[in-house]
């Protein structure tokens, strides 16, 4: 489209050349307006347009919005600050925020200005307002709003809200926008509503800097990009803010949500620790700590990222993290000693991280011993206490205690006697444990935790005794760690040669579990690495006793990569070296699964029979037996199957929902109900039944009840594919009926 249509056709032929006129000229005027340094200079600039009529000048600011620059939001400033006309300002505070809906923004600040000695009120240069911040500084990122007056009266108010994030990516996010003052209060109520479960306060232009700073600071560190808008807005941002005069002042608010336990409060501080945000854990510490040797917050800043730097810290896990029990004492303590304790908390945890081994280590105060190192992921397991003290009725940290190295220095009869009170305790309230699930995730993993790191130390004092690592394999495996079960079955397989062959199967069968764990998965790199050392290390112990255990256990690897033949050809193997009972059940099935997965169906139901034979309770044989008579028709024998699998595992869901497929299929819904009813009886936090209860209802037409079975199902996990199933069902045939 010409500039010609652009322009209003109200104007004369005569007026529309004027505007064509300036508008060619339009880049030359910014360029000018960009070397003013005085109002003095940039009015001059500004008198060729001052001196056309109001009309041809609202023409040429509408103009100017079409060019969708940079350059035309410049001029518009200009003109919203110095034009004479009000109309005029108007219209160009208009047009700039078109343009910034556009995303197009000013990126030339006017100078400072005077009120005119006629009383001409005239636009003004941008002042601080106020800011506000969320206060969560602990979550490793916050968002900051900061707004400034500026325009004709102080009408208008610029907003930049900036989401900063101190782990790696910085300056996550930037907005600006030019608004009203009444849209202004409305941004600011929408801020505070936006973190409706975060506390948001006040904060000067001092602290809104400092906080983007240190974004800025992160970026430089991890390498990354500040956000596309901030780098586009930059004059804006270094006018009114990094390079500004008038900060007000900085009160050394850390923004750190002053609420924390102190349970809450050293878990931060551990993972901050682990994930490089180290203005964070300086901020942790109280004023009269034992950590930082003197060293002020950006030194404490920079000597971390050097070591982080090297060691690649990442990962952190946290096994537990609890409040010791205070020692009791023999003596009366007056009441300001007692209430002097109630403000000091002794917190100890045991966690995890992903690291390499660096002499910058040995700089870090804080630094604990890793009483366990899985050299493959290079994951190290710590022990660690802290006591905590309030200042200003906040928890911080003040000293740290590495308790994982202070066990190393424990006699062997104490070590042994503390894992054996533990597993006293352990087994004396197992029964207790086994009804109160909460109990159990309160008292045992710290305890199976603490166990470990006292079999680590024994481990260094008695390096030769086999026992002594069998038993730390144990509580790994009652952890259900595999990643640390790993570290004892390595340690075993190089020092107990007698054993080694077994070991290396445990090991192999361990890694491959490992590669399956919900992190690994997400990893696909490691997923595959621990694939091939759980292949690699299955060899290696057929090479040592070529026993049929090492080839079902590669089989059953083989399986779960789909690769059946091989797999096939490993269960052959084995089924030639005279395998007991046990194994041979297992290679039967595994047959009968290669047979299932090739559809040779017949085939396969000898090989589920064979498995049967040999162990009548194998896992999961009987339905595999009626899927397979399902499959073929046979649905008499496939319930029968079915209903044997029930007596030995009333938890499997699979058999339930082929049980009540079956009877619904034959009209049988009464069955079918009861079938879903004695399934969520036994397994009440399993979506998937109440789905398949809710489908039954539904069919024999109630309704309600059909709902509420639904909506329990969606209460447990609504995004389970039975359940979106149902759902889509229900509604879908609710509307023809």
């Amino acid at each position: 489209m010409s500039r010609k249509k652009e322009i209003e056709t109200t104007l004369s032929q005569e007026e529309i050349q004027q505007v064509q006129q300036q508008l060619v000229q339009y880049i030359r005027l910014a360029q000018t307006l960009h070397a003013s340094a005085t109002q003095e200079e940039v009015e001059s600039a500004l008198a060729p347009l001052n001196t056309l009529s109001e009309k041809i000048q609202l023409a040429l600011l509408k103009a100017l919005v079409k060019e969708n620059t940079q350059e035309a939001a410049d001029i518009l400033v200009a003109v919203n600050v110095f034009s004479t006309s009000k109309e005029v300002r108007k219209e160009a505070r208009r047009s700039l925020i078109r343009l910034e809906a556009t995303k197009v923004y000013p990126q030339w600040t006017p100078p400072s200005t005077q009120v005119s000695a006629l009383g001409v009120k005239i636009a003004h240069p941008p002042r601080f307002w106020r800011g506000c911040v969320t206060q969560a500084r602990e979550q490793g990122e916050v968002t900051v709003l900061l707004t400034w007056e500026q325009g004709y009266d102080y009408e208008d108010v610029r907003a930049l809200m900036f989401v900063l994030n101190y782990w790696r990516d910085g300056v996550k996010d930037t907005w600006i926008e030019i608004v009203g003052k009444r849209r202004a209060n409305e941004l600011s109520e929408e801020f505070h509503s936006r973190f409706a479960d975060v506390a948001v306060v006040d904060c000067t232009l001092a602290e809104g800097k400092r906080l983007l700073e240190e974004a800025l600071s992160v970026n430089a560190w991890r390498g990354t990009t500040p956000h596309k808008d901030y780098q586009s807005h930059l004059p804006i941002i270094d006018g009114l803010i990094l390079r500004a005069t008038e900060l007000g002042e900085d009160h050394g608010q850390s923004f750190i949500d002053p609420q924390l336990t102190p349970e809450e409060t050293t878990a931060n501080f551990i993972g901050a620790w682990s994930l490089g945000d180290y203005g964070l854990t300086y901020d942790l510490l109280s004023r009269d700590n034992a950590l930082t040797e003197g060293l002020s917050r950006d030194e404490w800043i920079a000597r971390h990222r050097a070591w982080a730097d090297e060691g690649q810290p990442a990962r952190v896990e946290l096994d537990f993290i609890r409040e010791r029990e205070p020692r009791q004492s023999a003596l009366w303590l007056p009441t300001t000693v007692s209430n002097r304790a109630s403000s000091r908390k002794d917190i100890e945890a045991g966690w995890s991280v992903e690291l390499t081994d660096t002499p910058l280590g040995g700089t870090l105060r804080e630094m604990p011993m890793g009483t366990a190192v899985n050299k493959e992921t290079g994951r190290h397991w710590f022990w660690t206490s802290y006591i905590l003290v309030q200042e200003q009725e906040q928890w911080r940290m003040q000293r740290f205690t590495d308790e994982g190295a202070s066990v190393q220095g424990l006699a062997i009869p104490e070590l042994q006697q503390r894992i054996q009170n533990y597993t006293q305790d352990i087994e004396q309230n197992a029964q207790k444990y086994n009804k109160d699930v909460q109990l159990f995730l309160a008292e045992v993993p710290w305890r199976l935790v603490q166990m470990l790191h006292y079999s680590d130390a024994l481990i260094a004092h008695l390096p030769l005794d086999r026992k002594v690592c069998e038993d730390a394999y144990n509580f790994s495996v009652m952890l259900g760690n595999p990643e640390r079960t790993m570290v004892y079955l390595e340690r075993m397989a190089d020092r107990f040669l007698e054993y080694r062959a077994d070991t290396l199967r445990r090991l192999g069968a361990t890694q491959i579990t490992y590669a399956y764990s919900e992190r690994a998965q997400h990893m696909p790199d490691r997923h595959k690495r621990f694939l091939a050392l759980g292949e690699e290390t299955l060899r290696a112990a057929i090479a040592l006793d070529n026993a049929p255990t090492s080839y079902i256990l590669l089989a059953e690897l083989y399986l779960s990569m789909q690769r059946n033949d091989e797999a096939e050809v490993e269960l052959q193997k084995a089924l030639t070296l005279q395998p007991g009972p046990t194994d041979e059940a297992s290679i039967e099935a595994g047959l009968g699964n290669v047979a299932m997965r090739g559809e040779r169906l017949e085939e396969a139901l000898p090989h589920f029979q064979r498995a049967v034979a040999l162990d009548a309770a194998y896992p999961g044989i009987w339905f595999n037996i009626g899927f397979a008579h399902r499959l073929l028709g046979r649905f008499e024998d496939a319930e029968a199957a079915y209903q044997r699998a029930l007596q030995l595992d009333q938890e499997d869901i699979r058999v339930y929902a082929e049980l009540i497929a079956i009877n619904m299929n034959r009209g049988d819904k009464q069955t079918a109900r009861r079938l879903a009813e004695q399934g969520v009886q036994a397994n009440p936090e399993a979506a998937e039944l109440h789905a398949l209860l809710a489908s039954v209802l539904f069919e024999m037409g109630e309704q309600l009840n059909a709902l509420r079975a639904l909506e329990k199902a969606e209460s447990i996990d609504p995004e389970v594919e039975m359940v979106r199933h149902v759902r889509q069902y229900i509604r879908t045939a609710g509307k023809k009926r």
